[in-house]
């Protein structure tokens, strides 16, 4: 009886030291869709659209170089929402 009482004992002991884990998370690295959250830019009414066809030619340049002007702002803000969305924030501080 002793004898089974110390085979019991000592096999107790033994799983005792052992980590026994049930769960063990796995990190993968896969890209995840994120929807994009930026707001739609409304197009604003180019200086050039309004031309008449009455006006002089340096009108017209004026209304032109206006509008350079706007297509510019709107394209920059374009660039920034596409930025925004496409790009991680790493890449764009890679940048």
């Amino acid at each position: 009886m002793n004898r089974a009482v110390l085979v019991f004992l000592a096999a107790l002991t033994a799983c005792g030291g052992r980590d026994t884990l049930l769960y063990k998370g796995v990190a993968v690295d896969v890209p995840v869709a994120v929807p994009c959250s930026v707001r739609a830019l409304n197009k604003p009414d180019f200086a050039l659209r309004y031309a008449r066809p009455s006006d002089d030619v340096a009108a017209k340049v004026r209304e032109a170089l206006r509008e350079l002007y706007q297509r510019r702002a709107y394209e920059a803000e374009l660039e920034a929402q596409l930025q925004a969305c496409v790009f991680s924030p790493e890449e764009v501080a890679r940048d």
